[in-house]
């Protein structure tokens, strides 16, 4: 983010002058209330910023920090989803091609292939499971 140095310095003339302008309205003899009475609401202005801006940052930051780790853990288990369905799909094949002799090769390579398209189609259908899942809780 750019800061705009122009709208700020256009901020501190445009308050300067409303603050002379008051000055210069008031009667002399209430000039030393207008005073303390502008000293008061920069203070107070002073410290409202002061308070938001060290506010905001720390709870941008927890915000981030818990979205990141939410992340983090998602990654996790989808990683081990997919971890298990590799295996199974590894553990059947392995199953197959030990029932079949070298006879039937060809058929076993379409077999294969069916079983990996399986595994694909389960794995793309949690993770849609889990999407829609996010969808309703965000809701």
């Amino acid at each position: 983010m750019r800061i705009r140095w122009g709208w700020i310095i256009g901020c501190i003339v445009l308050g300067l002058a409303g603050i002379a302008a008051g000055f210069l309205l008031v009667a002399s003899a209430d000039r030393k209330a207008y005073v303390a009475s502008v000293l008061a609401g920069v203070g107070t202005t002073l410290l409202l910023v002061g308070i938001v801006v060290l506010l905001e940052r720390r709870i941008v930051n927890t915000a981030a920090k818990a979205v990141r780790r939410a992340v983090v853990a998602d990654r996790k288990a989808s990683d081990a989803r997919i971890e298990r369905l590799v295996g199974d799909l590894e553990e059947r094949l392995s199953a197959e091609w030990a029932r079949t002799g070298e006879a039937d090769v060809d058929a076993m390579k379409r077999r294969t292939a069916e079983l990996t398209d399986e595994t694909v189609e389960r794995i793309v259908d949690e993770a849609k499971g889990l999407a829609e899942e996010s969808k309703r809780e965000a809701e």
